[in-house]
């Protein structure tokens, strides 16, 4: 099942919007014992987890998120991983 989600930062550039998406998803990673890689040249990151896994990719004046649930995941679980990245994303630069 995949699942993604685009956030638009006007006039912010690639590597500010990195900056605060690595962060937060350092501390997501933390909190929810997740594997976590990142590259900072391509400004880019993974998260994953017994087959769940999400990609970020950061442009000038955006985001790209990309999640990947296994099958047995259950749907209540999906939706609150997407909504709590939807909301760390949205209040990224508030």
């Amino acid at each position: 099942v995949m699942h993604s989600i685009k956030k638009t930062y006007p006039g912010k550039s690639a590597h500010a919007i990195y900056e605060k998406v690595d962060a937060e998803m350092g501390r997501i990673a933390e909190k929810y014992q997740l594997d976590y890689e990142s590259d900072e040249a391509k400004r880019t990151g993974k998260v994953s987890k017994m087959g769940a896994t999400g990609t970020y990719a950061c442009h000038d004046g955006h985001v790209e998120v990309h999640l990947k649930f296994p099958m047995l995941m259950p749907g209540s679980m999906r939706q609150k991983v997407q909504e709590d990245i939807d909301k760390k994303l949205t209040g990224l630069f508030g």
